[in-house]
């Protein structure tokens, strides 16, 4: 039974602990659910936040690398830009350069003409009564005559000819060809009638000379002055073996016993000497480095001799005896005995050759204006150059028998010298080769003329009253050219005009005259061959209506009157209009118009002040900053070059009055900053605001500031005080400030 309530009991309890189970295990799964869902929702919240990160981080990314492309862009294109400068310049010096050397061999070449002949620079002549048309057609007639006569010019000095002098020399074979020797033996001669065979041997011969080249285009055409000498041997025989004879009857016995003469290589050696003019033509090859030039050569023979030499023997026929007589020197008979040489002088006439060479030009191996010619050659002579005139006691033959008593004693001459040469005839002959060198001679070019200055157009202007249109005398009036910048005034006459010559261009005019406004500033364009009149109307100034300014002068945190230097200027700050000091009280008036001016103010311990104000009738308030430590100031009218830490020259009053302002105050000491816009990269930027400040701390240096009275830093873009969007936001931010760090416990007074 206790069993059965104990179970019952413990059925009772699973029974109501169950649900109570089931309720927990719902609640831990709802809590469970909420938490999953919360940590689902953060992690979703973060990967949100992660995905927003990293899009703005890719948008920083893409933006600094849009903004480093633009710089490199820029920084390309200034490079690029300076690049192109730089070659500008070196071109437009090259260009000087050359212009400079044309100009000196010009005048080089036109110092050494042999005509001596100027280049005029004529001048059309600017008559006042000729129209624009007239002058335009007076100047345009001077024109195309200096065209004719230098397009001649040109047209000479630009010929394809060359004018040359060289020397030359000969080497090769040479002949003298003879011809038409006759031997006529004397009708009772007992010489054998057979008479002699000459046979004509070369030798070497040669040359030289000296001439003058004419080149145009590739023809040729060269004259000079040549020496030229042959060599020729001439062999004389009358018998088949090669050997000459000769016999004479034995007197008293002529009938009975003779006389042989037998000669063996019995030579005649002729030399022969010409000086000669040779005229040749040919032409010079474009491609290949060859020419030729062939022609004629005439001369007349100089050096003219003959040696005859040789051996002979003698024997004596005997009709009784058996065989002849040799070898007996006592009675004359003699074996190959030597003939002794015996010079004999010839007479050649007139030579005329024809002659014609080939060769090949050697340009590269020297220079521009030398030439050598390497050829082969040949010179025959056409004509008989032998002018005979035979030696006395001549014979028909080289050698004879005379009357010595003493057979071994003969005379012997040239063969052209005998009688049987009379109507002889010799032909020289040279064949070799020729080595030439020749040099071009400077080239004499006609001078051009100069073309006339053309005549300036006239330019007039006429000034009216805007009011009456009557003219106005004595009005200014200021021309200047848009391209040289250069300015003429000049003032109107009675008629109220100006008139003159202008270069042709552009040219701004403006016009001023007490009592009227200054008239607008015109662009005028004068052209060439015109006559323009510019027509500018004046408006009368009326009469002003003067006020009196009165002006106050406060400190600015005070609001007390301060005693200050004052001086007031008109809008653009070049007329100082009033300066004195102000009262006690601060206060000034002054006689004044309605419009806008600039107030300069200096007050002992005060930071100066500049500033614009319009005036309208009414008082003007002007507050002052009182100097101490940690004061701001931008130091204005402080330029640099684009890009760089350079001060430029235009900024030397405002560094001049922060160095006096330093040096009289020897207590204070500052801190000066360099800011920059947004252009460019950050590092960039960075390190030309550091350059900049530290540029402005060297000056003051420079100036006498002692170093350790400033620090100087850069900021960058980092503290912009406008847009950096605009150009006059960049402007604004493209800045160099100081803050007075301190002061010594001092009194601060502002002197300059």
């Amino acid at each position: 039974m206790k069993r059965i309530i104990y179970i019952i009991l413990l059925a009772m309890g699973m029974a109501t602990v169950a649900p109570m189970v089931s309720l927990v295990d719902n609640r831990v799964a709802a809590v469970y659910a909420v938490d999953d869902k919360a940590k689902a929702k953060a992690k979703a919240q973060k990967e949100k936040e992660k995905a927003k990160a990293q899009k703005e981080k890719e948008k920083a990314k893409a933006a600094a690398a849009k903004e480093k492309e633009k710089a490199k862009a820029a920084a390309a294109k200034d490079k690029a830009k300076a690049q192109a400068a730089k070659e500008k310049e070196k071109a437009k010096a090259a260009a000087a350069k050359e212009k400079e050397k044309a100009k000196a061999q010009a005048a080089k070449a036109k110092a050494k003409s042999s005509n001596k002949q100027v280049a005029s620079k004529p001048a059309v002549k600017e008559d006042p009564n000729l129209s624009a048309a007239e002058e335009k057609a007076q100047y345009m007639k001077q024109v195309e005559a200096i065209d004719k006569a230098n397009a001649r010019a040109e047209a000479y000095n630009t010929r394809d000819i060359a004018h040359r002098l060289g020397f030359w020399g000969l080497v090769g074979y040479s002949n003298l060809f003879t011809s038409g020797i006759k031997y006529v033996p004397a009708a009772n001669s007992s010489v054998n009638p057979e008479g002699f065979i000459n046979k004509d041997n070369g030798f070497v011969g040669g040359g030289a000379g000296l001439g003058y080249q004419l080149r145009y285009k590739q023809f040729l055409m060269t004259v000079g002055a040549e020496f030229t000498f042959y060599n020729s041997v001439m062999g004389v025989t009358n018998q088949p073996d090669g050997t000459f004879a000769l016999q004479y009857g034995m007197e008293p016995y002529a009938n009975t016993m003779i006389y042989h003469y037998d000669f063996s290589k019995l030579n005649d050696k002729m030399i022969g000497g010409f000086v000669q003019v040779p005229l040749l033509f040919g032409m010079e090859l474009k491609n290949i480095p060859l020419f030729w030039q062939a022609g004629v050569k005439a001369g007349l023979g100089i050096m003219n001799q003959s040696t005859i030499s040789g051996t002979f023997s003698t024997s004596i026929e005997d009709k009784e005896l058996i065989s002849g007589l040799t070898d007996m020197y006592v009675h004359t008979l003699v074996t190959d005995r030597e003939i002794a040489p015996v010079q004999t002088k010839m007479n050649f006439g007139l030579n005329v050759a024809a002659s014609a060479e080939i060769g090949v030009n050697f340009d590269q191996w020297l220079s521009s204006a030398a030439k050598l010619r390497l050829s082969v050659f040949a010179d025959y002579g056409v004509m008989n150059v032998q002018n005979y005139s035979p030696l006395a006691g001549a014979t028909d033959i080289p050698t004879q028998m005379m009357t010595d008593p003493n057979p071994l004693n003969f005379p012997t001459n040239s063969a052209m010298t005998t009688t049987s040469a009379a109507d002889a005839k010799v032909n020289p002959f040279l064949v070799g080769a020729k080595i030439a060198l020749w040099f071009d001679l400077p080239r004499h070019n006609k001078p051009t003329k100069d073309y006339p200055k053309k005549p300036n157009p006239r330019m007039g202007v006429q000034m009216t009253d805007y009011a009456s249109n009557s003219t106005l005398s004595g009005v200014s009036v200021e021309i200047t050219s848009v391209e040289t910048g250069k300015t003429q005034k000049k003032n109107t006459n009675k008629q109220g005009i100006i008139q003159g010559r202008m270069a042709p261009g552009q040219y701004i005019v403006s016009a001023t005259k007490n009592g009227y406004y200054p008239s607008d500033t015109i662009l005028q364009t004068v052209e060439e061959f015109t006559f323009d009149t510019l027509h500018i109307r004046l408006e009368r100034i009326p009469a002003p209506i003067v006020y009196t300014l009165c002006m106050n002068v406060y400190d600015e945190q005070t609001r007390e009157p301060i005693e200050a230097a004052v001086r007031l200027t008109n809008a653009s700050d070049t007329v100082v209009l009033y300066a004195a000091q102000s009262s006690d009280d601060g206060f000034i008036e002054t006689p004044l118009t309605e419009g806008d001016y600039i107030a300069h103010l200096n007050a002992a311990g005060y930071m100066p002040k500049d500033e614009t104000i319009h005036f309208v009738r009414d008082t003007v308030d002007i507050y002052m900053q009182h100097i101490k430590e940690g004061i701001k100031v931008k130091i204005e009218n402080l330029f640099f070059a684009t890009n760089k830490t350079y001060i430029l020259p235009q900024s030397e009053q405002a560094m001049s009055d922060l160095a006096n302002f330093l040096l009289e105050n020897p207590t204070v000491t500052i801190h000066i900053t360099g800011h920059t816009d947004a252009v460019g990269t950050d590092e960039a930027n960075q390190i030309l605001s550091e350059g900049r400040a530290n540029a402005v701390r060297q000056n003051l240096i420079d100036r006498g500031v002692a170093p350790e009275r400033m620090t100087a830093e850069g900021k960058g873009e980092k503290e912009p005080v406008a847009d950096n969007d605009t150009d006059e936001g960049r402007q604004l931010n493209r800045r160099v400030e100081f803050v007075i760090t301190g002061t010594d416990g001092e009194d601060i007074e502002q002197i300059y």
